[in-house]
């Protein structure tokens, strides 16, 4: 009878040492800037990427465009119109894409939103992000990644 005594004392501080195996589910978001100005323009486009237990669940991309030259801005109307024909806006299937513009400052913003686990393979396909479901990148894949192609990057913990 001692030695069960003993064992159960024995276990019961080692639960007691070491928790009860409970594994809070852990969300960071990782944020990558580009910006770049050529060509009478400045673009600036920031991905934030949600990872939940280091698994990619969230996907938004902002691609902000000005511009920046006078004889590009004299034909902002034939620019916009040209943004417009490739950036119609919806939302379906997980996947939204949205578009803002300030004529005054010759501003063109789309919004791009993907909730990895609700887009359908095709809309993903349609939007160029084939095989987005089963990436197996890591946060820091990604964040090395980003950052060997010329992007800023800081990863933020979700409270």
């Amino acid at each position: 009878m001692k030695k069960v005594n003993i064992i159960f004392l024995s276990l019961l501080v080692l639960v007691l040492v070491t928790g009860c195996g409970t594994t809070e589910d852990k969300e960071e978001k990782l944020v990558c800037t580009t910006t770049e100005k050529e060509d009478g323009m400045s673009v600036e486009e920031v991905i934030s990427m949600t990872y939940k237990n280091d698994k990619l669940k969230r996907m938004t991309m902002e691609v902000n465009t000005t511009i920046t030259d006078s004889d590009i801005q004299e034909n902002w109307q034939k620019f916009k119109k040209h943004m417009d024909e490739n950036n119609e806006e919806f939302n379906k299937d997980g996947v939204s894409l949205k578009v803002e513009v300030n004529d005054q400052n010759y501003e063109y913003n789309t919004i791009l939103d993907i909730d990895i686990e609700n887009a359908s393979e095709d809309i993903l396909k349609e939007q160029g992000f084939e095989g987005l479901k089963n990436d197996k990148s890591t946060l820091k894949d990604s964040k090395k990644s980003a950052e060997e192609d010329g992007a800023t990057c800081e990863i933020k913990p979700i409270k």
